[in-house]
């Protein structure tokens, strides 16, 4: 009995058919996407340099690899680079990177402005870090933020590690300095209950709460 024609199998060319007629915007989107993702890395081929996670295997023979043209002042990965290797595990990728043209005081052109010295002491569980930056002429009191927060404030709101603000101080940051929300250090330090950070603020008598 021959089928009717409600009922009859679609052939191959009726389903390619229907395919190409569903959802062109999504291909039109599909394509959008695909060709952005092309532009980005065509633009910008040193992205990889900007990521924590490349820096935390890498190795100062590693720093040497690196293009000319990613450490040129300026560059849109210039301050991100060597924000993002503070989180290196060796500190000489800190210095080798310095050598090779690195600003150590180039802010982020982002609304943080972070710095190399800010970055490091608000993640960086590796004091010798801090050392280092500094060594090479990181301003120890350079403001970053819309909240003007020098880098010993931002670890005692964010760095559990009290050596890190020890290091800082050690340096010479200012136990006074009140950021734009008009608080100190320690007083930053109780406010986030970062306590270990807190006590050590308290032996160089910073000034307290109330």
């Amino acid at each position: 009995m021959s089928e009717s024609p409600n009922n009859a199998t679609p052939s191959d060319s009726d389903r390619s058919a229907r395919l190409m007629g569903v959802n062109p915007l999504l291909l039109i989107l599909l394509l959008a996407v695909l060709a952005f993702a092309v532009y980005l890395q065509v633009s910008n081929p040193h992205k990889k340099y900007s990521r924590q996670a490349y820096w935390q295997t890498a190795t100062v023979d590693d720093v040497y690899t690196i293009p000319d043209e990613a450490l040129q002042p300026g560059n849109r990965n210039g301050p991100v680079l060597l924000w993002a290797a503070t989180g290196a595990n060796d500190p000489e990728v800190i210095a080798a990177l310095v050598e090779r043209g690195a600003d150590v005081n180039e802010s982020d052109a982002g609304a943080f402005s972070g710095t190399p010295l800010s970055a490091a002491a608000g993640y960086s569980s590796n004091p010798a870090i801090i050392d280092v930056l500094v060594r090479l002429g990181a301003d120890i009191h350079k403001v970053v933020g819309s909240n003007n927060k020098t880098p010993l404030i931002i670890a005692a709101e964010i760095n559990q590690n009290p050596e890190i603000a020890e290091r800082l101080i050690r340096h010479g940051a200012n136990l006074n300095y009140r950021d734009l929300t008009g608080r100190t250090a320690i007083e930053q330090a109780i406010r986030f209950e970062n306590n270990a950070v807190a006590a050590v603020l308290r032996k160089h008598s910073a000034p307290v709460l109330p």
